[in-house]
């Protein structure tokens, strides 16, 4: 090899240095931009928190259309719901307590936790009686275009509930 030779081999290798300098910068700065657009569209679209009950209801209430008359059985019956539902938790929370108390104690006592658990589901199943005699009288007095619109709601409100407590 000559001295010419070994002079353009050494300038080739050092020009091909920056371009492979240049190209690796170049995909850094592309995958950064990336990861920041990212970043910035998940907080710009991130999910809202799902409505509860109240707002669901006022949003209920709003896609019905309501005459004054029934959208003062309407707050009535959302009241109620709501004073039941705060019952309920009232109501069964100390007995699951207790349940879940028993059971940790490591001679735990079957029959107590087997009791206190009919406890809490006869409460619940009580609950339930009075929300679907409640609702039905609310049905009532809804046109038979506004009840199969809050039945579909309510069908899709208590889906997503299922849905968002399952995951």
């Amino acid at each position: 090899m000559s001295v010419t030779t070994a002079e353009l081999t050494r300038a080739r290798q050092s020009a091909r240095r920056p371009r492979v300098l240049v190209a690796v910068l170049a995909v850094s700065v592309a995958l950064n931009l990336c990861v920041f657009a990212g970043a910035v569209w998940s907080r710009l679209h991130a999910s809202s928190a799902p409505p509860g009950p109240s707002e669901h209801y006022h949003r209920l209430a709003d896609t019905l259309a309501l005459t004054p008359e029934q959208r003062v059985t309407f707050d009535h019956y959302v009241a109620d719901m709501t004073a039941r539902g705060e019952r309920l938790r009232h109501d069964v929370e100390p007995t699951m307590d207790a349940a879940w108390t028993e059971m940790a104690k490591p001679d735990a006592d079957q029959a107590q936790v087997l009791q206190l658990l009919d406890e809490a589901s006869n409460r619940r199943r009580a609950f339930m009686h009075d929300a679907v005699s409640a609702t039905l009288s609310l049905l009532a007095t809804l046109t038979p275009d506004q009840r199969s619109k809050f039945l579909a709601e309510e069908r899709e409100f208590r889906t997503a509930q299922r849905h968002r407590r399952a995951d």
